[in-house]
């Protein structure tokens, strides 16, 4: 199984490189104002120290959410060789790591938060850039912790200088789509972002996920709540109707718009798709409820690097991995990335 799973991933790898990535991955050039969006989540100091120095050297510039949006609508031009660097749900590293090395080499990104999952303190803990190298394990390794897994109210204010802030959704929501089971619940699945990926269950008359449901429950089939599609309710044995289905739609993104206004002090003009999955439902609502852009994942036919014209609800994504196959100096080999990737994977 091992095997037909590495070369299943290793398959979809290369389908990707040839229908969705852009042609900078495959070693092509880069159009001098093209502006690559890079996928992030949890931080590695000495991989994202790598992959701004690389950033740097090349001459590239990691811009903010305002000058990248203010570029793919057509308002203002970024400046040449800019890119942006995303950094999805909101864990630890993304103050213990990302913050200070940003603050470092004088770059920017945005970080989408899941708000269900910020910490509600405003404690503001070390991070790298204050603390001897010799003492980064615990900082470094809170994105897997059952202590503060994620970033704090506080921690998200004090990188506002560095790191713009928008919307991961507030619950980051899987759904039951039937009364069938595949898998069970495993201890992953009850800490950190791994209660993600456990859907909503009803259990003893209240929706729960996670560390609230008791391990080796059996897991029913499940999708993203901003798929658009109707959970089912073993509670009363129905799926939802349409009209709940909005609503729970609406809430999961309207809720993170309020709660980054009210904690974060910011007005979160994008929201980040959990899982890359959206509707045309989720970006109907998102519109409605204040947002004026949406980042997906790949995209699903060129071009894929969002443009001006472009639809502002499914801004195109690459993952952290091919920052280094940007032309430059250094530039890292395609192979070497990808044997890394099939490692991780």
């Amino acid at each position: 199984m091992p095997v037909l799973k590495r070369s299943a991933d290793a398959g979809r790898l290369l389908v990707d490189l040839v229908t969705r990535d852009p042609a900078f991955v495959r070693g092509g050039d880069l159009d001098p104002f093209d502006i690559p969006v890079f996928t992030f989540h949890g931080l590695e100091p000495r991989a994202f120290e790598r992959k701004l120095a690389y950033l740097r050297a090349a001459g590239y510039q990691a811009i903010g959410l305002p000058a990248y949006l203010d570029a793919i609508s057509g308002r203002r031009a970024a400046p040449a060789k800019s890119v942006l660097i995303t950094i999805d749900d909101g864990r630890a590293t993304t103050w213990t790591v990302g913050y200070p090395l940003l603050k470092r080499f004088g770059m920017r990104a945005t970080a989408f938060l899941v708000t269900s999952a910020v910490h509600d303190t405003s404690e503001v803990s070390k991070n790298i850039g204050d603390t001897p190298e010799s003492k980064w394990a615990p900082l470094t390794a809170r994105d897997e912790s059952s202590d503060r897994p994620f970033i704090t109210w506080g921690e998200a204010r004090a990188m506002r200088d560095a790191i713009d802030l928008g919307s991961h959704t507030h619950l980051h929501a899987r759904i039951a789509m039937s009364h069938e089971n595949e898998g069970a619940v495993t201890e992953t699945m009850r800490r950190g972002y791994g209660e993600f990926d456990c859907p909503f269950l009803w259990l003893d008359g209240r929706l729960v996920r996670g560390r609230e449901v008791p391990l080796g429950t059996p897991l029913p089939v499940s999708a993203p709540r901003l798929s658009g599609k109707p959970a089912y309710r073993s509670i009363d044995r129905r799926f939802e109707t349409e009209a709940e289905v909005k609503e729970a739609v609406r809430f999961d993104l309207e809720e993170a718009r309020r709660l980054l206004q009210k904690k974060a002090e910011v007005e979160a003009t994008s929201v980040c798709y959990p899982w890359h999955v959206d509707s045309p439902l989720a970006r109907q609502l998102a519109a409605e409820v204040g947002y004026v852009a949406g980042f997906a994942g790949k995209a699903p036919a060129p071009p894929a690097i969002s443009r001006p014209g472009s639809d502002p609800f499914a801004i195109a994504r690459v993952g952290e991995d091919y920052v280094e196959r940007l032309p430059g100096p250094g530039r890292r080999s395609l192979l070497s990335v990808l044997r890394q990737k099939l490692r991780r994977h």
